[in-house]
């Protein structure tokens, strides 16, 4: 989901030029021998970990997992990345470490290059082990987006790949994934699935641009089995060393390689388009028999897998049993009554505000309650196109006349907590001022539009500035947002506020089609302020800042990309390119939180809430965490059951 960008702007032109390929690329892994033996030296050891979701699984494909429990489930299980972070996240994102990598790799060339030397140990559900192979070949799965849709674009946007121009025009990658070069394999384990969407496609015949530099040292190489030589000297095994050259350089790359696209997978185990639910284990668990869609499976042991190799997950349990599609009232009456076998079962289901008064009012239920922050962000993006918001007087005015207490009031305090940055809590460089990391009092299940304004909003102050700058009142503004009850409560909440310091204010309640809507060329002739909801893919300022601010890789003649609010200015734009580059892991989370502060300061953003998750899990769980770092799931590394 990114813009486009224009040349000129030195490295920044190629990191702004590749990142629009996400704009045209989202339009759209690891069954066999008896179940293991319990580990040994824990009393927390065995059992079975039940869990219940109200939705269903999309996928465990890793390279097409994007947003979803199934990615932080896929990489405790049977999954695993270069690198990834401890349990529940603990110790923060310099915690980071290597997961099936020794290490977070070893930066050269500025950060354009990165290795990352292979563990010693980590093997398939066969036995074999995990290569260097392996690991290109999952990335090299990343760029079939024909038959592997929905995955995180990373590998494509990063990867030093030539590209090509489409018949539409866009820059895309010239590489189209190993499927263009021979057929998946179909020697994997079969799947509910009635056909096989991964037919293999023809070569393209676009012709490629000089965009790619490390395709022109590409020398001999072990098969990665992506059948390109250009991809194979982007991404280049010796050995047990994995060397990935990047367009530009990238100070992040270490949290952005523990996304599952980065995922290993065994092209031998690959059916490609047909293999949504195959399961071909690394980790810890594999899938006994088939993923049943609508109904669930049941993981159990890897007798393959070896804990000396893998410093990140405890596995207790001896199976994992998931169950989907529960009706959402179904699982929470099992969850409340705490009944076996349900007592060792946790819900992975973000549960409705509907239940959460409910749960909150019995303290043993309170007790098996968890409300952590989402990493999701709402704000609003004043559209500078606006006649009216190309004022930075009336801007400021309405910053300074929204009351953010109001707005996460009629949520809920279980849904919303008041934010001032669009850097979620967990990202560094989020201003530790800022009141997210917690609720200013206990949680509150009942939402109210009637909260008195407190200090995050000033009507009275708003408006004396807009009568100082001889604006004339009232201001007629129309704020665009996605409608739903609890939406239309909360902006009712800042109109009232907004309409005190001296604005007329039009509410424009969006459908489902709302970002279709607001993105189009034309928005900004209707609209004067932009409702945005954002969620950083990895914990990282720059991927906020530049995603949703710098006008050179949003804006464009057919939209505003993410940039909403169309905001391009120069000062903010240098700032941006300056942090995507800095080292310094200090340096660089100060760059983006001062850039943050800049586009408030000028009236660019109005942050209004972080997003809360509401889970409710049995008695008998032990272990329990989520990880901001895995997008705020259930961590399973260390969780237990009583048995």
């Amino acid at each position: 989901m990114r813009g486009n960008g224009r040349p000129g702007y030195s490295a920044y032109a190629a990191r702004a030029a590749y990142l629009f390929l996400v704009t045209v690329l989202l339009t759209g892994a690891c069954t066999g021998s008896p179940l293991a033996p319990s580990p040994t030296g824990s009393d927390a050891a065995g059992g079975t970990l039940r869990l219940l979701y109200d939705q269903t699984i999309t996928t465990w494909d890793p390279q097409r997992m994007y947003s979803g429990p199934e990615g932080a489930i896929a990489v405790r299980l049977f999954s695993r990345t270069l690198t990834s972070y401890p349990a529940g996240g603990v110790g923060g994102v310099g915690a980071l470490t290597g997961d099936l990598a020794t290490d977070t790799g070893t930066p050269s060339d500025g950060g354009k290059t990165w290795a990352f030397t292979l563990r010693s140990g980590p093997t398939w559900e066969d036995g074999k082990p995990v290569t260097c192979q392996d690991v290109a070949y999952g990335i090299a799965r990343s760029f079939a987006r024909e038959q592997l849709p929905g995955g995180a674009p990373y590998p494509m946007t990063l990867l030093d790949i030539p590209s090509r121009v489409d018949s539409a025009g866009h820059e895309v990658p010239g590489y189209p994934g190993p499927y263009a070069v021979s057929a998946p394999s179909v020697t994997g384990t079969p799947t509910t699935e009635p056909t096989a969407t991964g037919a293999p496609t023809t070569e393209p015949t676009a012709e490629l641009t000089a965009t790619g530099t490390a395709a022109a040292s590409a020398t001999a190489q072990p098969e990665s089995g992506s059948g390109s030589p250009e991809f194979d000297a982007a991404v280049a095994c010796r050995g047990a060393t994995l060397t990935i050259h990047l367009k530009v350089p990238v100070p992040e790359f270490p949290e952005i390689v523990a996304l599952p696209a980065f995922a290993a997978y065994r092209r031998d185990h690959d059916r490609g388009g047909a293999g949504t639910f195959d399961v071909f284990s690394c980790g810890p668990y594999r899938l006994d028999g088939p993923w049943e869609a609508g109904a669930g499976g049941r993981f159990v042991r890897n007798s393959a897998w070896n804990r000396s190799s893998d410093p990140l997950r405890q596995a207790l349990p001896d199976v994992v049993d998931i169950r989907e599609s529960i009706p959402t009232d179904t699982l929470v009456l099992r969850l409340v009554e705490d009944k076996a076998p349900d007592n060792t079962a946790i819900g992975i289901s973000d549960l409705p505000s509907a239940a959460h008064a409910a749960a909150l009012a019995d303290p043993a239920v309170k007790a098996r309650v968890s409300n952590p922050l989402s990493g999701t962000v709402e704000l609003l993006q004043p559209n500078m196109k606006s006649p009216v918001m190309s004022n930075e007087a009336v801007r400021k005015a309405l910053a300074l006349a929204t009351n953010r207490d109001a707005f996460a009031a009629a949520y809920g305090t279980t849904v919303m907590t008041p934010a001032y940055s669009a850097l979620a809590d967990s990202i560094p460089g989020h201003p530790t001022g800022a009141p997210t990391a917690a609720p200013t009092s206990a949680p509150t299940a009942t939402p109210t539009a009637t909260a008195t304004a407190t200090p995050s909003a000033d009507p009275a102050a708003a408006r004396a500035a807009l009568v100082a700058a001889g604006v004339t009142l009232p201001v007629h503004i129309r704020v665009a947002y996605r409608r739903s009850t609890q939406a239309d409560a909360a902006y009712a909440a800042l109109k009232d506020g907004w309409e005190k310091a001296g604005f007329e204010v039009a509410l424009e309640g969006l459908g489902e089609d709302y970002y279709r809507i607001v993105s189009a060329v034309d928005a900004s002739a209707h609209y004067d302020v932009f409702r945005r909801s954002w969620f950083a893919d990895y914990p990282a300022g720059a991927a906020v800042i530049p995603e949703l601010f710098d006008g050179r890789m949003n804006l464009t003649d057919t939209g505003t990309g993410q940039d909403l609010g169309s905001f391009n200015d120069e000062t903010i734009n240098a700032a941006i390119e300056a942090a995507q580059v800095e080292v310094d892991p200090a340096k660089r989370a100060q760059a983006w939180a001062n850039i943050d502060a800049k586009v408030t300061e000028v009236g660019g953003q109005i942050p209004l809430a972080e997003r809360r998750r509401f889970f409710l899990r049995g008695s008998a769980v032990g272990g329990y965490s989520e990880n901001p770092y895995l997008g705020g799931w259930v961590d399973l590394a260390a969780v237990s059951v009583t048995h």
